[in-house]
This record gives C-alpha cells, structure tokens and sequence, in this order.
C-alpha cells in the first residue's frame, strides 16, 4: 500500500513513515504531511522528523521533492530532518538526487 503517515512521537519529535510507491498519485497526501508536519512543529517547538522509508518500493520526483520540501523546512524552522532504514530503491533515488551520506566514526575511547 502507498501511504505517507506523520506520528508524533510527544516531545519535539516526529516520524514520517513512507511506504509503497512514492511518487504522483500521493501528490496530495505529501503535500498534507508537509503542512501536518508545519502544525507540529508550531506547536511543539519540533527538534527532529525522522522520514522512515523501510517499505519504501519506489521513490520518484515527487518523493524527492517532498524529502526536499521537508528538508529546507527544518532549515528554516531549526529542526533536523534525518532519514532511516532506507531500502535499496529509496537509497539509490536519494543518491541519485544528490544527497550524500557519511557517517563519522565514533571516537575512540580513552587509553
């Protein structure tokens, strides 16, 4: 099933569940997600949206364009925006994009 679902998490953070084929036909309910995801954040101060996108079968220009939307809105409000357990087609889509992924190593401990 192709479905976006916002869930607020309590305290300043949110998770974006995509699943299915994320592309033209959930225009619409992208768009929504934007502007639930705008409510949340006026209402409690959001510090973090997690997009989870591990039943994500195909993600098009539309989806990238909703990552791109929710993204520069965390810019502008001050939250972050991360994204989590990607399958191999969300991964490649967003690589293609542009996006880049690294992630630091962890310190070492003290000797």
């Amino acid at each position: 099933m192709n479905a976006v679902d916002v869930v607020d998490r309590g305290g300043q953070e949110i998770t974006i569940y995509l699943s299915g084929r994320i592309d033209e036909t959930l225009s619409e309910e992208l768009d929504e997600a934007i502007d639930e995801v705008a409510g949340l954040e006026r209402i409690h101060g959001l510090g973090q949206a997690i997009v989870d996108m591990h039943l994500v079968t195909e993600l098009d220009n539309a989806g990238l364009a909703f990552l791109e939307k929710l993204t520069e809105r965390g810019h502008t409000a001050g939250f972050d925006v991360s994204f989590s357990t990607m399958t191999g087609a969300a991964h490649r889509a967003v690589e293609a994009a542009g996006w880049r992924f690294m992630e630091a190593s962890p310190p070492l401990p003290p000797r």
